[in-house]
C-alpha cells in the first residue's frame, strides 16, 4: 500500500514556505523517495495541491478565495491525481494544502472529511497538522486578510466574528481524528522559521537528507506581513465604499461573550497543544486583543486620521470591563485616551484604574 502524507496546514504556519521548497526541489525529493505531484495545483497558486482541497471544500459549502479560478469537480481532480500517482511508480507521496483544514470548519465537518477519506481509499494516509499559538495566529491572520482585496472590520470586531475553532484548532483536529484515527495524525508546533522549519517538516516525514542539496534561509520563501504602521490605513482604504463608522469603529455586541469566547479558545488550545511535539501556551486575552488594536491605530492617531467616535466606544466598553478585569479596562481606556487625549472623563478614569492596579500589584508583591 502506498503511503500518502497529507499536509493540511494550519493557515499561517509556514505552509507557503514548505510548498515552495517541495515544488522547487521535487526532483531531489523524488530521488530521496518522496513524490510531490505536479498535478492538482491551482494556476494562481501553483506550488500546492489546492485543486484537491478546494474542489472538495467547495462541494461542502466553502466559498473559495478569489485567487482560485478553477471550476473542476472533485471527481475530476482526484481521478487525475490517482492516475498521476500510479504512473509515477512512487510509494511515498506528499500533498500539501492548508485549504484541507477548511474541511474541519464546514457545517458538517465529519461528512466533508469522510468524503476526503473515501477519495483517498487505498492509501495509507498520514496527516501532518501544524498548530500556532492563538494570539500570534490572530494577528497574522488579520494581517493576511487585509492584504486581500476586501479588507476586514477593526481588529477587535475581526476577533469577535472569527470562528473560534479557527484559533483553537482543536475541533477540526478532532474531526480528522474521528475519520482517520489519532495514530495517523501528527501534530507539530509552529516554532521554527526558514530552513529549520523545512527540516522540522521533512524530518516529521522521515526525510532527513537529500543528495547534492544545500539550502540556506535566504532560499526560503517568506510570506511577508504588511508593516504594522500601514495595516490600518490600507485596511480602511480597501473598504472606502462602506460607511466610515462601520469601517473604523469597534462596536462589540457583548463583552461577556468575548470573554467567554477567549476562555473557550484557550481551553481548547491547551488540549491540542498537549498533543504536539513542542508545548505551546496561549497568549490570547482581550487585554492583548485591545493592546494590539492600539498599536494598529496609533499611526492613524499620529496622522490625525483616527475616528474620534472610537474613543467613546472604547471608553464605554472599559466601564463595563471594570466588573470583570481591571487590566482590560485600563487597556481600553489607554486607547481611548490615545484617540482623545483631552477627554476629562477618560483621563480621570484611566488615572483611577492605574492607581487601583498599582495598589493591587503592591499587595501581591508585598
Amino acid at each position: 500500500m502506498k503511503t500518502l502524507f497529507l499536509h493540511i496546514g494550519h493557515y499561517k504556519t509556514g505552509t507557503s514556505a514548505i510548498q515552495k521548497f517541495c515544488s522547487d526541489h521535487a526532483h531531489a525529493l523524488a530521488q530521496a523517495g518522496l513524490y510531490y505531484p505536479a498535478v492538482a495545483r491551482p494556476q494562481n497558486n501553483n506550488t500546492n495541491h489546492g485543486q484537491l482541497s478546494l474542489s472538495l471544500a467547495q462541494a461542502h459549502g466553502f466559498q473559495p478565495p478569489p485567487w482560485y479560478v478553477e471550476r473542476r469537480s472533485p471527481d475530476e481532480v482526484f481521478s487525475e491525481f490517482r492516475e498521476d500517482v500510479e504512473k509515477s511508480g512512487h510509494n511515498r507521496i506528499l500533498i500539501s494544502s492548508e485549504e484541507f483544514f477548511q474541511l474541519g470548519l464546514r457545517e458538517n465537518p465529519l461528512a466533508a472529511i469522510a468524503d476526503l477519506r473515501e477519495r483517498l481509499s487505498g492509501f495509507d494516509v498520514r496527516i501532518i497538522l501544524y498548530i500556532r499559538e492563538p494570539m500570534s495566529l490572530l494577528r497574522s491572520w488579520f494581517n493576511q486578510r487585509n492584504k486581500g482585496p476586501r479588507g476586514t472590520r477593526t481588529f477587535p470586531v475581526f476577533f469577535q466574528n472569527l470562528n473560534p475553532d479557527f484559533l483553537s484548532q482543536l475541533a477540526p483536529y478532532k474531526c480528522f481524528v474521528e475519520i482517520f484515527g489519532s495514530r495517523n495524525i501528527l501534530v507539530r508546533s509552529y516554532v521554527h522559521r526558514g530552513m529549520a522549519h523545512i527540516a522540522d517538516f521533512l524530518g516529521a516525514l522521515g526525510q532527513t537528507s537529500f543528495p547534492d542539496l544545500e539550502m540556506t534561509d535566504n532560499d526560503i520563501l517568506v510570506n511577508t506581513a504588511v508593516p504594522i504602521e500601514r495595516v490600518e490605513a490600507k485596511r480602511i482604504e480597501k473598504r472606502q465604499e462602506r460607511d466610515l463608522d462601520t469601517v473604523t469603529l469597534s462596536r462589540i455586541s457583548s463583552l461577556e461573550g468575548l470573554l467567554d469566547k477567549t476562555a473557550q479558545i484557550n481551553r481548547a488550545f491547551s488540549e491540542i497543544a498537549r498533543k504536539s511535539n513542542i508545548p505551546l501556551t496561549s497568549a490570547l486575552s482581550l487585554t492583548n486583543v485591545f493592546r494590539h488594536h492600539r498599536a494598529l491605530i496609533a499611526p492613524l492617531v499620529a496622522a490625525g486620521e483616527a475616528n474620534d467616535k472610537e474613543a467613546a466606544i472604547l471608553r464605554d466598553i472599559a466601564f463595563e470591563a471594570e466588573k470583570h478585569d481591571l487590566e482590560l479596562a485600563a487597556e481600553l481606556m489607554r486607547t481611548a485616551r490615545l484617540i482623545r487625549p483631552r477627554g476629562a472623563i477618560i483621563r480621570r478614569k484611566l488615572e483611577e484604574y492605574e492607581r487601583l492596579l498599582a495598589e493591587e500589584n503592591a499587595r501581591r508583591t508585598g
